[in-house]
């Protein structure tokens, strides 16, 4: 059985390829989880986090994101992550890169709840 820092690695490692966002929210989120982009939205489950993920990608062309772990700590079921997500587009270009320290919460292989912590005066001027 993986670790919670296992799931959440993998979680996050899926957004690389094409459709890997919307496959990664579908087989590690429930009908309960929630997302949180403190200061910016909440969703609950799968269907609500995905729409936020589509909105994202009309307004900034985003296709995948490449997340480089820069730290990954786990305390029981609950994982810290220190990150940058690089934004790309289909072509695979960076369209912007966005530091961000992030929460899951984890139980059987499933997030529970995320929490992303990032200066979202940063992400609206294309991040830094």
């Amino acid at each position: 059985m993986s670790t919670p820092a296992d799931t959440v690695r993998t979680f996050l490692s899926m957004w690389e390829t094409p459709g890997g966002i919307e496959k990664s929210l579908r087989d590690y989120f429930t009908p309960a989880t929630t997302w949180e982009n403190v200061g910016m939205s909440v969703t609950t489950g799968p269907d609500e986090a995905m729409a936020v993920m589509q909105g994202f990608s009309a307004a900034l062309g985003m296709a995948t994101i490449w997340v480089e772990n820069l730290h990954i700590c786990a305390s029981g079921d609950t994982v810290l992550t220190e990150r940058i997500d690089h934004v790309r587009d289909g072509a695979g270009k960076t369209l912007m890169s966005i530091r961000v320290m992030g929460a899951f919460d984890v139980k059987d292989g499933k997030i529970l709840a995320w929490r992303d912590y990032f200066d979202t005066k940063g992400f609206a001027s294309g991040g830094s």
